[in-house]
């Protein structure tokens, strides 16, 4: 099968990780992948492993929008030239932009969502959805239908899924050189999250949170990895907070994944969020999980169970979640075997990869 990827770009994040994922496990066993999209900084990995990429002027935020005319004319001639068997869009843009691609030429177009959206009176209107459509959670799910009236028959239940096969373990000394490359101090226990520095992942109600933390342990650092628009506003936060050198921002020069190790306790304090790849990174890592109790994370999370869950916008509940983890070790044990457990059953590439294959298998039929 061949199947082209539309995305707005390529830079680092939750859907680019997603796409590069799923290209990577379907041209192993044997597929034709390509990705059309603005470029970014992830296009040269893809290029790398032998996915092409397509430069499109897509790189826009607005449906209605001359990127978008300009980008449907240069895909239609490239698809003339190299039909392809589907088309997966993944943003709200290329959504629209695919749904012309696919009424045109005729070919079918898959779209997944990643998260939620504003039910604005253009996106009921003009839906754009394609002919099957991938919820990455149930709450997603319920949102489709619910706020843009999706038919359930064209919606797909498919989670996210992670490399387990990426998961090692790591010595003493690999940690150390990892906590002294990212300042961590020897001897602390050290709580952290993985995101992008935007308003949505709530990395503020975590910085709250570590001033009620250190008063009861003030042998703790919170290390807060990855970059953003509102980093100025974060570190802001955390200097009149009076928290320097208790809480670290750490901009990932490898794969971030790779810097999860030195933490004992993950927290994801999202106001929104689809699902949760990096819970499941950290999952993946057997690390315990204290997440807010939004979007698609109770498809991961069960509380007490596979992580605790806590309500958003809330330090003081973080902060005692934090503060009951650094002393239940019997109840962290348990919560990373029911972790790891659930991540082999539900959550794994393989999972996703062969769900995602029927979606498409049934988007070409449903043309034919």
């Amino acid at each position: 099968m061949r199947i082209l990827h539309i995305t707005t770009h390529l830079d680092k994040g939750g859907i680019a990780s997603y796409i590069y994922s799923l290209a990577m496990a379907l041209k192993k066993e044997g597929h034709s992948v390509e990705v059309a999209s603005s470029g970014g900084q992830l296009r040269d990995s893809f290029i790398e492993h032998g996915i092409r990429c397509v430069d499109i002027p897509i790189r826009t935020k607005k449906e209605i929008s001359p990127s978008v005319a300009l980008s449907y004319f240069a895909l239609k001639k490239y698809l003339k030239n190299n039909r392809v068997d589907v088309m997966h869009a993944h943003t709200r843009v290329t959504q629209v932009l695919g749904c012309f691609l696919s009424r045109r030429l005729q070919i079918p177009l898959v779209t997944t969502c990643h998260g939620f959206f504003k039910p604005r009176w253009h996106r009921r209107v003009f839906p754009c959805w394609g002919e099957k459509v991938i919820a990455i959670s149930s709450q997603v799910k319920n949102h489709l239908i619910h706020d843009f009236k999706v038919s359930p028959s064209r919606i797909y239940l498919v989670h996210n899924g992670i490399d387990l096969k990426k998961t090692r373990e790591y010595s003493g000394e690999q940690i150390d050189n990892i906590k002294k490359e990212i300042g961590i101090p020897e001897g602390c226990i050290v709580v952290g999250t993985v995101g992008r520095f935007s308003s949505v992942k709530g990395f503020e109600y975590l910085i709250e949170a570590a001033r009620e933390v250190l008063k009861n342990n003030p042998n703790m650092v919170f290390v807060i990895m990855g970059q953003g628009k509102e980093e100025e506003n974060l570190k802001k936060l955390a200097k009149d907070s009076h928290l320097e050198g208790k809480v670290i921002f750490f901009k990932p020069i490898r794969d971030s994944f790779e810097y999860l190790p030195v933490l004992d306790i993950f927290v994801m304090p999202s106001i929104q969020e689809g699902l949760g790849i990096s819970i499941l990174e950290a999952q993946s890592q057997n690390i315990p999980v204290i997440a807010s109790n939004v979007g698609g994370i109770s498809d991961i999370i069960s509380d007490n169970v596979t992580g605790l869950l806590i309500p958003p916008r809330d330090p003081s509940e973080i902060a005692k979640a934090i503060i009951r983890l650094s002393k239940d070790k019997d109840l962290c044990q348990t919560m990373r075997v029911n972790a790891f457990n659930q991540l082999k059953k539900e959550f794994s590439l393989e999972k996703m990869v062969e769900r995602t294959k029927e979606v498409y298998e049934d988007a070409v039929w449903h043309l034919e």
